[in-house]
């Protein structure tokens, strides 16, 4: 019966035919709610936003406009919806939106959106949007190396002629009040990452700006670290202008005490253990330091960690593993947490704020170690979200406080047998790297026991030992 086979293959194919001619999408009377609506197909949603041929020809051409800005620089919306976005606005009012794009470039994470934009940009050939190309540039991509950033290439098209570095510091140092203090934060950052940290520094010197932020960084030159990104830098201009300036001014008049081994390594977070600190110890020298930081840990009792996080491997915690790495500011602060753990009232004050988190199943309990007329305390703030029993998401008024205290400090309290969990996770050694702060963890080993670790940039973490209720 092959005829009748056949017949119906062909009134398949004209069906088919006629669907592909007739049957599209079918126009919407208001395109904008379609594609708003995330509940809908993505190609309905394009199909749409199609329907309008310009934004001009809108009825209310200033909130299609407003839509369009919300659909680009979402990274949870298509990224066709986004790209016809773009375009729509470029074409409507190009001015309008090369105003607005060194404001949001930062807002975009996805490549296949972020490099049609940086396109644009370069076949535009502003070279005002040099200041924006480096705040992209200044986030780190695991995509592409740093030679191969598509804002490298863009920056060099839009500056001819002009070293990629002398773009760069150029913003950082520019004497035009219209490139904003995150703009230069941001460019110092990335002169820091690009060029190097002595290289960075030598340009600072020759620096003749007046910005208040370059001030900030020229003065903040005695200490061995400099900060490198936003939150250091957030950090420096806190400490400079806080209580009129008496905490820097005193800080630095102790610094300049320290000879040169002393002084390596000397960073911000160091700051509040020199004020805390008296002449005698001040006056030792690295290796009396560690010694003595060596005898007091060495008839410590050990909490036995076994987990550290997902895909971690347990860091050495042995203090002879990581004195290669200390500075004499660092034992300063060890050995600051150490005298306070032999305080009674001290130890009691940190038991009872366990206690309190071991009946709080929503989040993780902390705060900062503050010294205060020579005693160090331990001042709780509320985190700024519960969300999970394992995190504790720190305020702005933690942050700040931790600015001029000795460390910051959290709880693993999730069960009085939890020794298998003494010691920081991969979010708490991200969150001291990205602020450069030092910090402590108690954690319960039982009911009556709270493992001690403290740790700091670089990975380094050192078992304290154990303290008792």
């Amino acid at each position: 019966m092959p005829a009748p086979r056949l017949h119906v293959s062909r009134l398949l194919v004209l069906t088919t035919l006629v669907c592909m001619t007739s049957c599209g999408p079918t126009p919407v009377s208001d395109p904008i709610p379609v594609l708003l609506d995330r509940e809908r197909d993505p190609a309905r949603r394009l199909a749409a936003a199609r329907q309008i041929s310009s934004i001009s020809d809108t009825p209310d051409p200033a909130h299609t406009v407003s839509v369009l800005h919300r659909l680009l620089w979402s990274d949870s919306q298509p990224t066709d919806l986004r790209l016809w976005a773009m375009d729509q606005l470029i074409e409507h009012d190009p001015d309008s939106f090369w105003r607005i794009a060194p404001r949001r470039i930062r807002e975009v994470d996805l490549w296949p959106v972020l490099n049609p934009l940086i396109d644009r940009a370069v076949q535009r050939g502003n070279p005002d949007f040099t200041p924006a190309l480096v705040r992209s540039y200044a986030r780190t991509s695991i995509h592409y190396s740093d030679a191969e950033r598509p804002e490298r290439a863009a920056i060099e098209a839009l500056n001819p002629g002009q070293a990629l570095e002398q773009s760069v510091w150029n913003v950082f140092a520019s004497r035009d009040d219209a490139i904003t203090t995150s703009a230069r934060v941001d460019a110092w950052a990335l002169s820091h990452r690009l060029f190097g940290v002595e290289r960075t520094r030598a340009l600072l010197r020759t620096t003749e700006s007046r910005h208040p932020l370059i001030l900030d960084l020229q003065a903040a030159a005695w200490l061995d670290v400099l900060p490198a990104n936003r939150e250091g830098v957030l950090w420096l201009m806190q400490v400079r202008e806080g209580n009129e300036g008496e905490f820097w001014t005193q800080a630095q008049q102790l610094a300049e005490q320290l000879d040169a081994s002393q002084r390596r390594g000397l960073e911000l977070r160091h700051l509040p253990v020199l004020i805390a600190s008296d002449n005698e110890t001040l006056n030792q020298d690295m290796p009396s330091a560690l010694a003595g930081l060596t005898r007091w840990l060495a008839g410590s009792a050990v909490a036995e960690r076994e987990e550290a996080g997902i895909a971690m491997q347990l860091p050495s915690e042995r203090l002879a593993d990581h004195a290669s790495t200390l500075c004499f500011a660092d034992i300063l602060t060890i050995r600051r947490i150490l005298d306070a753990l032999s305080d009674r009232a001290f130890v009691a004050s940190l038991f009872r704020q366990a206690d309190l988190d071991m009946a709080d199943t929503s989040t993780e309990h902390g705060g900062v170690l503050l010294d205060r007329d020579g005693q160090l305390v331990a001042k709780p703030f509320l985190p700024v979200i519960r969300s999970h029993d394992q995190k504790f998401f720190s305020s702005d008024a933690l942050v700040k406080q931790m600015y001029t205290g000795v460390a910051h400090y959290h709880f693993h309290a999730q069960q009085h047998m939890n020794e298998a969990f003494a010691g920081p996770g991969v979010g708490d050694l991200k969150f001291v790297e990205s602020l450069r702060a030092n910090a402590v963890v108690f954690t319960f080993v039982d009911r009556d026991t709270l493992g001690v670790d403290y740790y700091q940039p670089g990975g380094v973490v050192i078992d304290l030992g154990v303290i008792r209720r």
